[in-house]
């Protein structure tokens, strides 16, 4: 029930495959056919289950956009047209007089709050709270990207507003990778806080290793739609993709 992203090539051949398929099956068919009784999920199952036989669908459901079914597929979710025949891959936003704003699919994120309560904060590397803690953020990280780096140089400031940031390890060139290294020296450290924000300073630490939970928290994150980095996982299941400086987190979190 957890999104990550199909591959730009694959969606492209299996749009063609679908579509192929589509045109293959509309043909003219005898009175009282069970193809033709077939339910708008039923037909976008068996198209995609055509076009994408490896990855399991775990559910179709109307989506907010008329004409439109939301279907998670293989860890991911598209859009896809009521006969099967076309589908979409990305996100969906909502107009408002204020501006727009990300729609969440509210079982996406009922999924991810369940989710969030069996995270072990002994995996993560945490930053507590100055004085008492009034909210929790879980933020998936890498050492290389301007935006974590932001994000770490200002935790005194999150830390004040009474939040305390757990990392989570999501290097985004993969694993192996010089920044999984990176990860995992600071995750086999003894001072874990110190030698992540040394290797986010860009100070060369010497590598390390040991048992450790770098490539669960990749695949985690993947799992529930990141695709970038910082990503902030919020109590409420919403993950929030980039850097929101202290202040606007804090009113995020509903904290001030």
């Amino acid at each position: 029930m957890i999104k990550k992203r199909l591959p730009t090539w694959l969606g492209l051949l299996a749009l063609c495959c679908v579509s192929a398929s589509f045109a293959a099956d509309t043909a003219p068919l005898p009175a009282g056919s069970l193809i033709k009784r077939l339910t708008p999920e039923a037909m976008i199952t068996a198209k995609l289950g055509q076009a994408f036989p490896q990855y399991p669908i775990t559910s179709v459901r109307p989506s907010p956009i008329e004409g439109l079914y939301l279907v998670q597929i293989g860890g991911s979710d598209v859009l896809v047209t009521a006969d099967g025949s076309k589908f979409i891959q990305g996100e969906i936003f909502n107009l408002t007089p204020g501006g727009i704003s990300k729609w969440e699919d509210p079982a996406m994120v009922a999924e991810r709050k369940k989710l969030l309560a069996t995270v072990n904060p002994k995996d993560s590397i945490n930053f507590k709270a100055t004085g008492k803690t009034k909210a929790v953020v879980y933020v998936f990280t890498d050492v290389d990207c301007g935006y974590c780096r932001k994000l770490n140089s200002e935790m005194a400031e999150y830390n004040k507003l009474g939040i305390e940031i757990r990392y989570l390890a999501f290097p985004r060139a993969g694993i192996p990778s010089p920044s999984a290294d990176k990860l995992i020296t600071a995750w086999c450290s003894k001072d874990k806080q110190a030698v992540l924000t040394k290797v986010k300073e860009g100070h060369e630490v010497p590598n390390i290793t040991c048992n450790n939970p770098v490539a669960a928290q990749f695949d985690l994150g993947g799992r529930i739609g990141v695709n970038a980095t910082p990503a902030l996982w919020m109590p409420n299941g919403e993950i929030k993709l980039g850097y929101l400086p202290p202040q606007q987190m804090a009113k995020a979190l509903g904290i001030l």
